[in-house]
């Protein structure tokens, strides 16, 4: 009996100790039965915000089989108005896509969905709300410290959509020491002057109270603290080796109303300025089935760097390019033109001296199957003779309602001076000469170029005339494979469901 009071200060003291090792466990998955990949609505006590901050996550197939693994982290941020559980919420389906893309050989990795609020995930330059600070000195530390991730830069990257697009690149900017990779989807932010003719109410409701300048209007907009997390201002030569410890991914489509002038302006930007990156353009507009569709490519591009890789090639890309037979012009007729009376179309592929085998996989590629193909197409050699007469002899003996031409590489300054010859005009890896700044509304302009097209200024400049203009126009950036007779392929294959036949 005399033992009892240590007994139980021993029992005491035991509780006390399981108590405390309760309350330091981490808040991680139950590696039972009941595991769930995606869990909704987690959260930490930010004593940065002096709030509570909501995250979800998915966590790898293996995560409770392979209990000694450790998984890069991948943080995907929302859009502005939505919320940590948007990324898998009514219009998107991100977790849809990991899978899918897991079926196919996706390395498995953490994915993180933090709640972004309305802060552009920067800080509030008044220090009132210091969402940045918060999420690289509280919540990436409590992912590590909560979860097997590989806790270190070469195996941390981020994305986002629209305001979480212009989070993944203020992130990863001002902390490059953080972020192996950056990949914003229609990254939402504006040119100088599109934020100069903002609206005051939009200026005021998201960007001022964040940048500084709310309540003003013109240059007074544009203030130094903002200028510290634009990458205009941000993504210039004295910086160069600092940004390229981060792998730059970026993409908009080309039916985007805004976003898609400043994203390309800011790839013509780190083009000039000699900065690595990825760009692309594609077919869509600010919506859920763009950022899905871009997820083919983003998470492969991640887990290829966090995985060692040194510079992404890109996917695979494999075209089947049919046998044609071509008359002794070199032209290609197909079997319905003599027939179609009708809305008749020629399609005039120019270029400057290609040999035969190289003209016929062109042709071979524009009508990509017998289904899908124009009338005819008539090859021309566009350094022979001048533009016009060349143009009528090669038309020679052809009848036509609708004239199209297809541009490749050189010959795209002759076509584009004489684009009044033509109903619709199609440049792939072109140059363009001077453009002026108005072009015709009777004609539609459809285009496409690789990230390292030397051409790449041409190109964003006739994006932006036909944008600012109204002109019809279809707009593509897709990755080089350092080939320009493939690039050249690829860019057609491309363009394909904008050909009019």
């Amino acid at each position: 009996m005399k033992n009892k009071p240590y007994l139980l200060l021993i029992t005491l003291l035991a509780f006390v100790s399981a108590c405390a090792c309760d309350a330091d466990k981490p808040d991680g998955p139950d590696p039972g039965e009941n595991f769930q990949r995606y869990t909704t609505d987690l959260s930490i006590q930010s004593q940065i915000l002096g709030r509570k901050v909501n995250f979800s996550i998915t966590l790898p197939k293996s995560y409770v089989t392979d209990k000694e693994r450790r998984y890069p982290v991948v943080y995907m941020l929302h859009g502005y108005g939505d919320d940590n559980n948007s990324w898998n919420g009514n219009w998107l389906h991100g977790n849809d896509k990991i899978f899918a893309l897991e079926n196919q050989g996706l390395s498995d990795m953490i994915y993180v969905y933090p709640q972004g609020f309305t802060t552009y995930y920067c800080n509030f330059y008044t220090g009132a709300f210091n969402y940045m600070d918060m999420f690289i000195q509280e919540l990436i530390p409590h992912i590590d410290a909560t979860y097997r991730t590989i806790a270190d830069r070469e195996h941390r990257s981020v994305t986002g959509y629209s305001m979480g697009g212009f989070g993944a690149m203020a992130l990863a900017l001002k902390h490059p020491e953080t972020f192996l990779c950056s990949a914003p989807l229609s990254m939402s932010f504006r040119t100088d002057d599109q934020y100069m003719a903002e609206s005051q109410s939009g200026w005021d409701n998201q960007w001022g109270g964040i940048f500084g300048g709310k309540g003003q209007d013109g240059e007074a907009r544009i203030t130094p603290y903002y200028m510290e997390h634009c990458p205009y201002y941000q993504f210039v030569p004295e910086n160069r080796a600092e940004l390229e410890k981060v792998h730059w991914y970026f993409t908009c489509g080309d039916d985007e109303e805004q976003l898609l002038i400043a994203n390309d302006t800011l790839h013509v930007q780190m083009r000039d300025n000699g900065i690595r990156h990825e760009y692309r353009v594609g077919d869509g507009a600010h919506t859920s089935k763009y950022w899905l569709g871009a997820l083919t490519e983003v998470l492969p591009m991640f887990d290829y760097y966090m995985n060692g890789g040194s510079q992404w090639p890109g996917l695979e890309e494999t075209h089947n390019i049919p046998e044609i037979t071509l008359q002794s012009s070199g032209a290609f007729v197909s079997e319905r033109y003599n027939a179609v009376t009708e809305g008749q179309l020629v399609m005039v592929l120019a270029h400057d001296g290609l040999d035969a085998d190289k003209i016929r996989s062109l042709i071979g590629a524009m009508f990509k199957e017998y289904s899908l193909k124009p009338y005819a197409i008539v090859p021309m050699d566009v350094s022979k003779g001048t533009f016009k007469e060349t143009l009528a002899e090669t038309l020679s003996g052809y009848s036509y309602e609708r004239l199209g031409v297809m541009a490749i590489g050189d010959a795209g300054i002759k076509v584009f001076a004489n684009r009044q010859s033509f109903n619709n005009l199609y440049f792939v890896e072109a140059k363009l000469g001077t453009i002026p700044a108005t072009l015709s509304e009777e004609q539609t302009y459809c285009f496409c170029c690789t990230d390292d097209s030397a051409s790449y200024r041409d190109f964003g400049t006739l994006y932006r005339t036909c944008k600012r203009g109204g002109i019809p126009f279809e707009y593509r950036v897709i990755n080089s494979v350092n080939d320009s007779g493939q690039d050249i392929i690829n860019c057609i294959f491309t363009l394909h469901n904008t050909f009019i036949y």
